[in-house]
């Protein structure tokens, strides 16, 4: 009889929480939907698809790098900052990559310092005045104090030392470890980075 009735407890308690597990959602949509809605309301007129590029937690807080394109003229990044309980602190905004393959703003954040940017699949060469294709996978970021931060990328890249220093190396690089592009290429525009602030957004 103890058996019967451990064996239908432990039934209902599966069907609980297959239940309550389908039901609930992921912590990824709830700040999309944070975003998007804040969007909505600042920018009601922008009818463009919101991408989210890159996301990374700081502390107990979270950054997501995003774009919502409304179709006139060169589009710009948003780096968000959300508290742990799911409210837009500050924003930040960057530049998207034009004829190069990435972009690099810089923002001082408390004691960190944040690079963020986004990819395009091609990269203009300027001997030859053509575009090329790249395939960008990692990224290698070594600041002025020493730290050096290997990652995976996806569309975007956020990343950030708990120091205020300079970032001296920024290289992206395929699966195979080949060179994709660097700052020498931005160089060759006589700007390399984008120097970035952070917005308070009021209650």
């Amino acid at each position: 009889m103890g058996g019967k009735r451990l064996f239908i407890g432990l039934i209902i308690l599966t069907t609980f929480f297959s239940l309550t597990g389908c039901s609930e959602p992921s912590n990824n949509r709830t700040i999309t939907d944070i975003i998007n809605s804040y969007y909505k309301s600042v920018e009601p007129s922008n009818k463009g698809d919101m991408k989210i590029f890159s996301q990374k937690t700081i502390g107990d807080k979270t950054l997501m790098l995003t774009e919502k394109y409304s179709g006139d003229g060169h589009s710009n990044t948003e780096l968000f900052l959300i508290s742990s309980d799911m409210k837009i602190e500050k924003r930040a905004t960057g530049f998207s990559p034009m004829s190069m393959c990435f972009s690099a703003n810089v923002l001082q954040y408390e004691n960190n310092t944040i690079v963020f940017g986004n990819f395009n699949k091609t990269k203009w060469e300027m001997e030859t005045d053509t575009k090329k294709p790249v395939n960008i996978q990692n990224i290698l970021v070594k600041f002025k104090n020493g730290e050096i931060i290997k990652e995976n990328v996806g569309e975007g890249y956020i990343i950030y030392s708990k120091s205020l220093t300079n970032v001296e190396v920024l290289e992206l690089y395929d699966n195979n470890g080949v060179l994709q592009s660097d700052l020498n290429d931005l160089r060759r525009y006589g700007s390399v980075f984008n120097d970035a602030s952070f917005v308070d957004i009021r209650k």
